[in-house]
Parts: C-alpha cells; sequence; structure tokens
C-alpha cells in the first residue's frame, strides 16, 4: 500500500480548488461554478392539484328536521355520480397523460443532472475555464450512458424491494386465510428481511460511491460510456484493494470536517434568512384569512406567494451552493487526482 498515493491526492486537490476558487479570486467564476454544481445536484419534486366542479348543488325543502335527508343533496349525489360515470375514460386519459408527463420530466431533470455531472468534472479539470453550452454539447453521450445506468440501478432497487416484499406478502395471506404461522418462522423472516434490506442498502450505496468517484472519472478521462469505463476502473484497482480503502477512509475523515462547516454555514443561512421567511408566513396567513372575504383575489395572492416561495427556495439553494463550492470542488479534485495516480491513462488534473 502507497500512502503517498493517497496523500499527495489530498494535497493535490487542495491546491486545485486553491487555485481555481482562491487565486485571483473571480467572482464571475464562482457564481458560474455554484450554477453547474446546483444543476447537477438539483432534486425536482412537487405535486398539481386539481379541483373539479361536479355539477349539481344542494337544495333545501324548508325542512328543519336534524336528522331529514335533503331530496335536493341526494339528487346532487346521483348527478355527480352519473357525470363520473359519464367522464370516468377522459378522466383516466387524464390521469394517464399526467402520469407519462411526469415520467418523462422526471427521466429529462435526470439526463440534465447526468450531462451536467460531467460538466462540473470538466469544470474542475479543464486548464481553462469551459463554456457551459460547448461542455454540454462535448457530453450528451456520456450523460445519457450514466442515465442508463442509473435506470439500470433503480430497477435493480426495484426487484430487491420485490424479493423483500414477497414472502411479507406470502404470511399476510396465510393470516388472512387463518393458517397458522410458526412464531419462530416469523421471526427468522423479520430478521432475514431486516438483513436483507441492509444488505442490499450497503451494496447499492456503495455501487454509487464508486460510480460518482471512479467511474464518472474514468468516463471523462476516456470518453467513453459505462461499459468501457467500469473496464478501465477495474484495470485501475488492480493490486490498489488497500489504497482505495485508505482513500474512502480519508474521505470519511474529510467529510466529517466538511460536514461541520456545511452546517455552520447552514445555521448562519438560516439566520440571515429568518426575516424574510416569517416575513413570508405572515403574508400566507393574511392570504388565508381573506379567502372567504375574496377569493378571487386570495387565490391570486397566493399563487404569487407561492411562484415567490418556490423563487426564493431557488435562489437560496443557489446561494448557499455558491459558498459551498469549495466542498464541492475539492472532492471533486481529490477523486480525479486519485484515480489518476492509480493509472496514469485515467489522469486529468
Amino acid at each position: 500500500m502507497e500512502r503517498d498515493i493517497v496523500t499527495d491526492s489530498v494535497t493535490e486537490a487542495w491546491e486545485r480548488t486553491r487555485g481555481l476558487l482562491f487565486s485571483g479570486f473571480n467572482a464571475g467564476r464562482w457564481l458560474k461554478l455554484g450554477f453547474i454544481a446546483m444543476l447537477g445536484a438539483s432534486v425536482m419534486g412537487g405535486g398539481v392539484n386539481f379541483n373539479i366542479q361536479l355539477p349539481g348543488g344542494g337544495f333545501h325543502d324548508g325542512s328543519d328536521g336534524a336528522h331529514s335527508v335533503d331530496p335536493g343533496a341526494i339528487r346532487s349525489v346521483g348527478e355527480g355520480m352519473a357525470w363520473l360515470a359519464q367522464n370516468l375514460a377522459a378522466l383516466m386519459l387524464v390521469a394517464a397523460g399526467l402520469v407519462i408527463l411526469w415520467v418523462v420530466l422526471f427521466f429529462l431533470v435526470l439526463y440534465i443532472r447526468s450531462v451536467f455531472r460531467f460538466i462540473f468534472v470538466e469544470a474542475v479539470a479543464a486548464d481553462c475555464e469551459p463554456s457551459i453550452r460547448g461542455s454540454w454539447g462535448r457530453h450528451t453521450g456520456m450523460g445519457l450512458s450514466l442515465l442508463l445506468w442509473q435506470i439500470v440501478l433503480g430497477l435493480v432497487t426495484l426487484v430487491c424491494i420485490a424479493l423483500v416484499a414477497l414472502p411479507v406478502i406470502l404470511i399476510a395471506m396465510s393470516f388472512a386465510r387463518g393458517e397458522a404461522v410458526p412464531i419462530a418462522l416469523g421471526v427468522v423472516g423479520i430478521i432475514g428481511v431486516i438483513g436483507f434490506i441492509m444488505l442490499v442498502v450497503l451494496v447499492l450505496a456503495l455501487v454509487r460511491a464508486l460510480s460518482e468517484d471512479f467511474l464518472v472519472p474514468a468516463m471523462y478521462a476516456r470518453r467513453c460510456g459505462i461499459w468501457d469505463g467500469w473496464r478501465h476502473v477495474f484495470r485501475a484497482w488492480s493490486g490498489q484493494f488497500w489504497n482505495v480503502v485508505l482513500f474512502y477512509l480519508l474521505k470519511f475523515l474529510l467529510g466529517i470536517g466538511a460536514g461541520i462547516l456545511t452546517l455552520l454555514v447552514l445555521a448562519a443561512s438560516m439566520v440571515l434568512m429568518a426575516g424574510p421567511v416569517v416575513s413570508m408566513a405572515i403574508i400566507i396567513m393574511g392570504i388565508a384569512a381573506a379567502a372567504t372575504q375574496a377569493a378571487p383575489l386570495a387565490w391570486g395572492l397566493g399563487g404569487a406567494a407561492v411562484v415567490a416561495a418556490v423563487s426564493g427556495g431557488l435562489v437560496y439553494g443557489y446561494l448557499l451552493q455558491v459558498l459551498l463550492l469549495p466542498i464541492s470542488v475539492f472532492f471533486q479534485a481529490y477523486a480525479l487526482s486519485f484515480v489518476g495516480k492509480l493509472d496514469g491513462s485515467l489522469r486529468t488534473i
């Protein structure tokens, strides 16, 4: 085991970070790299709410009986059910369209993240600052390969979940039929399921870590796809097991320090954001209070408040990424340097 490979990688990563961010400070470069890092690490989420107004309304027959049933209400329910039956096919079509749209957007975002993963690598490794447009054109193919690899990992995860759920479903079916299930079998089954879940989680976490730290740098260095990238990684690992272990041990220790620094930055930013957040909360509460008196105005102001909140969250995340940029650049440079020292053909910095 050559410890110099790991320690020299740390030194080289710090020199790269210092030269890229602190040597001749350039605010524009920080903002640009922060933008690239934010897109590479962004996660999209959200939902869509639909308010479908059923036809028909309640009618009152003048009866004040507490337990009487309003015939108009019954008619309204009947009309609603009839409308639902008549429009069921259209509703199912809309639901299917929304699901398809969500899936398309989900994979589109994954693809953008995959491409920007390589753009960020190039931004750290290149001697000159690359343009985002030019870098995008160079890495679309590798981004697609990385997306397919993520899909494979996702399918493996689903298969593992199915394997875990199958015995649980079988035991539940036995209980439902009134069949006696031995306690020992149930205990062994629970322990086995928990152990299998832990094993799957550890293996998938390891594969993802190796993909981030070794596969992506190898693909970038050789301008190749997933399988050729893994072939280069396996060749670089030959006889270097303990160096790889030491690489991750040191990365873990460095990660503790980076985590503490991140918490300090988060705490400071939360203090600074307290005022705007409280103000936004007061505005939203005022809108909610006025909703019963001026519904259209309240909905309009509410929509504007939601847009402002989402935009503010994106800006906050971007500025936070800019502040934490040295950590992102350092750990990326650390992986690039180490991979290049394991195999000279994979050297990029």
